[in-house]
């Protein structure tokens, strides 16, 4: 039950995008009322679920549980301590929701959705080159949007603010880049690009015409996720030294012949597909060291011989397969961290797996089913957290930076970095050495 002690300061001025250090020392010097709770985990918590859009006093507990923050996370932060988020607040927000124009409409689909329950984003465009999905798409979400079968069309239409891409990787840098130079903000799925050469062009793009260039890791931004983040932050497992992370089907190659499985395409195989996925959640929460060498081993043992499909119907007989179908490798980082990862479509194993577990000096942080905290005396503390609406989160994220003028997380750099990795990992497979970085 919400409850409040009057004798308890009940109100204290935070925002989360002041540099004010006099209010900063406040807060810090009333870690009692955090039970725990340090100002680097509240921001951690604020920036990752779009609290800084709400300039109102509020109770915390309502407010973190109308933006769906776990139970465990809630019944940390003390009930006597509320926000209030200045009514002189430094953002400034239009008057106007952000348009939006999403370009692909296969994993497009979610992103759409996503800004459906997003208050300042409306969806105003949609392009596919089949413009009877893209108008599906719009029936099926009941919108009303103008269809475009080319993306310069949309973007002579002047009718979007910002563009979420959602198209094969060889597209990414081409689409990106016209969308930047004509002023448009840009949310990008993973991968940034084929290759850092082409990740850094965006980058540069990005920071040339001052547009918000987000990456799409929605990984980030799932209830558990963000659960093992605020953990980290608190110091819950000390320094972090070690991590594994897997991505493993066992008939997972997505449409044999198709753009996923051809190298000048996409770019690489399960490697740049679910690898980038996995291997940017574990450098994300290990607090996104500088990489200094990678070495890595790929297998291309079933894509050749048409085995282990998976979903995205049948295999085109004149297609082509030049990619992997298994890599591995091991990163190290300049903190000392090394990541050991494994990202297959295709393999014979008993289920399919996704985890990632991080090992710290005074505990582990275990993401998979089932996650969990283990901490120095081995004492297991499960997180009851599941996905949550990871989509929405990550649209809300987009949308609140392109108003507050605000760098996103990921942003286009942190998808450079993830880029020379990927590059480092593909090069030492072919070369059979390490790379440097």
């Amino acid at each position: 039950m919400f409850w409040e002690i009057q004798n308890q300061p009940s109100i204290l001025a935070w925002s989360c995008k002041a540099q004010n250090a006099e209010c900063k020392t406040q807060i810090e010097s009333r870690r009692e009322i955090f039970f725990g709770f340090s100002l680097r985990k509240l921001e951690n918590l604020v920036h990752y679920n779009g609290l800084n859009a709400k300039c109102q006093i509020c109770g915390i507990l309502k407010v973190l549980d109308n933006h769906r923050v776990t139970e465990r996370i809630q019944e940390k932060i003390s009930v006597t301590l509320w926000f209030i988020f200045c009514e002189k607040h430094s953002m400034n927000f239009p008057l106007s929701p952000v348009r939006v124009g999403v370009i692909g409409a296969g994993i497009g689909r979610q992103h759409l959705r996503g800004y459906q329950n997003v208050s300042g984003a409306i969806v105003t465009a949609i392009c596919d080159l089949d413009t009877r999905l893209a108008a599906q798409l719009a029936a099926e979400n009941g919108i009303e949007a103008q269809i475009f079968s080319d993306y310069r069309a949309l973007l002579d239409a002047n009718c979007v603010d910002a563009v979420s891409l959602c198209v094969p990787n060889f597209l990414h840098a081409t689409v990106a880049l016209a969308c930047l130079e004509n002023g448009l903000h840009v949310l990008c799925e993973k991968p940034l690009a084929i290759n850092a050469i082409e990740a850094q062009q965006i980058a540069d793009a990005a920071t040339k015409n001052e547009r918000v260039c987000m990456v799409g890791q929605v990984l980030r931004f799932r209830d558990d996720v963000l659960a093992l983040k605020a953990e980290i932050e608190s110091g819950a497992v000390g320094e972090i030294y070690y991590a594994r992370a897997m991505a493993r089907r066992t008939q997972g190659i997505p449409k044999w012949g198709g753009w996923f499985t051809q190298q000048k395409l996409a770019g690489g195989g399960p490697l740049i597909d679910t690898g980038v996925h996995i291997l940017d959640l574990a450098w994300w929460l290990s607090g996104c060291p500088r990489p200094i060498s990678a070495s890595g081993t790929s297998y291309a043992k079933f894509g050749p011989r048409k085995l282990g499909l998976g979903a995205g119907g049948a295999a085109i007989e004149d297609g082509v397969f030049d990619v992997e179908d298994l890599a591995a490798g091991i990163v190290r980082f300049e903190n000392g961290l090394s990541i050991h990862f494994e990202a297959a479509w295709a393999i014979h194993a008993a289920k399919d797996e996704r985890f990632c577990h991080l090992h710290g000096t005074e505990g582990a942080i275990l993401w998979d089913d089932a996650p969990k905290i283990i901490d120095q005396n081995g004492i297991i503390t499960p997180i009851s957290a599941q996905g949550g609406d990871a989509w929405t989160r990550e649209m809300a994220h987009f949308i609140a930076c392109i108003q507050n003028g605000t760098a996103p997380d990921p942003d286009a750099g942190q998808g450079v970095v993830m880029m020379q990795i990927l590059d480092a990992l593909a090069q030492s497979a072919r070369e059979e050495t390490e790379v440097k970085i």
